[in-house]
């Protein structure tokens, strides 16, 4: 096993793969400028040797196999918790490579601080699932997809939020992050200051062009909350076709529906052909609606404590 240094190995690498955007191709579309892209990713992170590394599996002088893996801190809404992520980019000729890679991006994360591993996957690669369980990985979110319906309206309920709507705002991202927290206490128990935090990222996204931030208000007031975004995904694919849905609360679950429509009337009008909602693996009301509105796991983050 050797640390990557040159960036024609994950090249070859990915090359050989060829397979993420096979299983799910709405999801991870490719990107033209795919191999610029990543030898950029790899050298901006090979230079900071204290928080990435790529790992290199060889076979009789052929490269077999490719890992990347990194530190990031929590968001600032939650309490201040060190993941170690690995497999953004994966490829592995065979289990024993897989073992392998996996070993050692463990390990420089160990020893880098990590209090938890986190790995992605996607769903349909169902023996890379059942290698990392076997590892003591468990499902941590579920990043659901859908084409998005570009004969969708906004419903009248739905507006663009105000300035006024910010407590309403809070008070509904307080619910959610208690139901994250329900799902994994480890990875999403709220910062104290974690209101303050979100009004404020609240405030700025309003004035961010890439977004909207939708508010759904009933009879009492602003009940339901959408932020249709952009997705960061792997360089070597086209985020400009992925919209994503992570900040989506209401104070009831019939309310996803009038969001998600004015959610896909928003990414319609942007040009975006998919939208992926986030939810977290052990919060089945929500995922049970997100399937009843037609979204179905395409990628999964999975926890190791």
């Amino acid at each position: 096993m050797l640390r990557v240094k040159w960036v024609r190995c994950f090249r070859e690498c990915t090359h050989k793969s060829a397979g993420r955007e096979g299983l799910a191709p709405d999801l991870w579309p490719p990107h033209p400028e795919a191999e610029a892209r990543v030898r950029a990713r790899l050298e901006r992170e090979l230079a900071q040797p204290e928080r990435f590394a790529w790992f290199l599996a060889e076979r009789g002088g052929e490269a077999v196999g490719v890992v990347s893996a990194g530190l990031f801190p929590a968001p600032p809404v939650y309490q201040s918790l060190l993941a170690g992520l690995s497999g953004d980019e994966l490829y592995a000729a065979d289990s024993e490579v897989l073992a392998a890679l996996l070993d050692e991006a463990e390990t420089f994360l160990r020893e880098r601080g990590a209090a938890v591993f986190v790995t992605t996957c996607p769903a349909r690669a169902s023996k890379r699932l059942a290698h990392l369980t076997a590892r003591g990985y468990q499902p941590l979110t579920l990043w659901m997809t859908r084409p998005v319906d570009p004969q969708a309206t906004r419903p009248p309920a739905v507006r663009p939020a105000t300035e006024a709507d910010l407590p309403a705002l809070v008070r509904l991202n307080a619910a959610a992050q208690e139901g994250r927290r329900r799902a994994n206490p480890r990875f999403w128990t709220p910062h104290p200051e974690a209101p303050a935090r979100f009004e404020g990222w609240m405030r700025h996204s309003r004035t961010l062009p890439d977004r909207d931030v939708l508010v759904h208000e009933g009879p009492g007031g602003v009940n339901g909350f959408v932020v249709p975004q952009p997705t960061g995904l792997p360089p070597a694919h086209d985020a400009a076709q992925v919209g994503t849905l992570d900040d989506l609360a209401a104070d009831d679950w019939a309310t996803f529906g009038p969001l998600l429509e004015a959610a896909h009337h928003t990414l319609a009008a942007r040009g975006v052909r998919t939208v992926q909602a986030i939810c977290p693996a052990d919060w089945p009301q929500r995922r049970t609606v997100l399937e009843a509105a037609g979204f179905r796991t395409a990628n999964v983050w999975l926890i190791k404590h």
